[in-house]
């Protein structure tokens, strides 16, 4: 027998000779799988928190606050401590610990709110730190907390005397500090009920400072929440979320009527699918078509670098179909099986809303994060009319830019995407390579286009200031590549300027 063979065998033989498997075994290796959870592959910490809200809204929390604790108060810069504290119905004692099990929920297959799974809580909270804790309060009852910390979990501090993995029960419980003073705060009439998530240990946080995690979070939020802040107020570190309508189309939503700009809306279409179980879904199509200055500050230029406002990062992430489950933004597609949404659609929007009752036909992930429609789904969009209204939407906004080109004297200038696109569509061979010279020239113009006739030396200064500003906000390792970048470009700029100078005095 080969030795890599015998090792395996052997290493095979220990495994299964563990106390944890004198007992029949279950259907997980319990530490092992709670260390591979973690890598569930939320795309970011603003999914994770949202499992958390999600499960908030559904207790019908009429506030939800996200929360940080930091080691010195007095340089709240990178927390140390996460809290989601809502204002809900609560949890009993006796489900406290049930609640922080994968799959522990009393709401399994649940299609009426947010929740269905029972892997939210516990999925997100070790998705960004080794420790995690539940405080929970019913009406007219005390505060009662467990505790999960996956360093006593990998030294066996769960199992009981037959090397069973056991959740520890609710016990009575104080509130950390930093909470308490956040309770008072915002519930100075006194706290009836609700659950507090705090998560600590944090070691898998995307941005590591307080106010980077902050404007994420209440940016996204503000997308994905927009149709149920009206019942449930966010605030994150004591801002609070304002709805945004990726389609810019509601009401009383932020950034819908930032200036004299305006989404212009086509007629909803709703759809009722009919279930084998009897039941039914329905689905919702939303449209709007935006002005192609819709992303500027200066109207009579590009959204371009410092030109674009503060719609032009919703323009960019959510540029696609945006699918919404149960009034709640789940996932935005830029592909469909007959089409692509390129650069220029950033200006045309569509929203496909579904129930839950649907899950299926969309391929809802249990993270909730990502839909993958299923191929009889896409043809029920389809004779629905939705690649039809795209184009209609694409034929709207081609005509307003190019009236807006004709109003400014302006030639039409394809993207490289458009042009592409039609040279396919027409069967029409692709441009020839541009000569080195060409590219050099091309590059110029471009980036003189890209000024748009900002003085050269403000630009320059304002993008000092930004690196200068996120370099203070990372970590060490983002310093020192900060530095090393700017190192390298001032020794480059210098020999620039001393070679200038010598053509100069030559």
């Amino acid at each position: 027998m080969r030795n890599g063979s015998k090792e395996a065998l052997d290493a095979q033989r220990q495994y299964s000779d563990a106390p944890q498997f004198d007992a029949e075994p279950g259907l997980v290796a319990s530490e092992a799988f709670v260390r591979g959870i973690r890598h569930i592959g939320y795309r970011s910490n603003v999914e994770a928190i949202a499992e958390l809200v999600d499960n908030s809204i559904q207790a019908y929390a009429q506030r939800v606050d996200l929360v940080f604790g930091f080691a010195d108060e007095r340089q709240p810069t990178r927390p140390i401590q996460l809290a989601v504290v809502d204002d809900g119905h609560g949890i009993r004692p006796g489900m406290l610990r049930l609640a922080m099990m994968w799959g522990g929920t009393h709401r399994e297959n649940d299609r009426n709110g947010l929740g269905r799974f029972g892997y939210g809580l516990p999925c997100a909270t070790v998705s960004m730190g080794r420790r995690f804790t539940i405080y929970s309060k019913v009406r007219g009852g005390k505060v009662h907390a467990v505790c999960l910390d996956l360093d006593l979990l990998d030294a066996g501090a769960y199992r009981n005397k037959a090397s069973v993995l056991c959740m520890p029960p609710a016990r009575p419980a104080a509130l950390p500090a930093f909470v308490s003073e956040a309770i008072a705060r915002k519930h100075p009439y006194g706290w009836p009920s609700g659950t507090i998530v705090v998560i600590d240990k944090l070691d898998r946080l995307q941005w590591v400072t307080a106010g980077g995690l902050r404007r994420n979070l209440i940016r996204q939020f503000g997308v994905a929440y927009h149709k149920l802040l009206a019942a449930t107020a966010i605030h994150i570190d004591g801002k609070p979320v304002q709805p945004i309508d990726p389609l810019f189309l509601l009401q009383g939503c932020a950034l819908s009527s930032l200036d004299e700009d305006r989404a212009q809306s086509m007629e909803p279409v709703t759809l009722r699918i009919g279930l084998e179980d009897g039941t039914a879904g329905e689905i919702v199509l939303r449209y709007a078509w935006l002005p192609p200055t819709f992303g500027a500050v200066d109207k009579s230029r590009d959204a371009i670098g410092l030109n674009a406002n503060a719609r032009f990062p919703i323009l960019k992430q959510y540029h696609g179909i945006v699918f919404s489950r149960n009034g709640r933004v789940v996932d935005v597609q830029s592909r469909t099986p007959w089409t692509t949404f390129i650069n220029n659609d950033r200006y045309i929007r569509v929203e496909v809303e579904f129930s839950a009752s649907l899950d299926e036909a969309f391929g809802v992930t249990t993270s909730k994060q990502q839909v993958s429609v299923s191929q009889e789904m896409w043809e029920q969009l389809q004779a629905a009319g939705l690649p039809k209204a795209i184009e209609h939407l694409r034929a709207k906004v081609r005509a307003a830019k190019a009236e807006r080109q004709k109003a400014t004297g302006t030639a039409a200038a394809p993207s490289s995407a458009d042009a592409g696109r039609s040279q396919h569509d027409q069967g029409q061979p692709a441009p020839s390579r541009p000569t080195a010279r060409g590219a050099r020239e091309a590059q110029s113009s471009a980036a003189d286009a890209r000024l748009g006739g900002v003085d050269p030396g403000a630009a320059l200064d304002a993008l000092l200031s930004r690196i200068a500003r996120r370099r203070s906000a990372g970590n060490g390792a983002i310093a020192t590549e900060y530095d090393r970048l700017i190192r390298g470009w001032a020794r480059q700029l210098s020999r620039h300027l001393g070679n200038a100078a010598h053509t100069t005095r030559e």
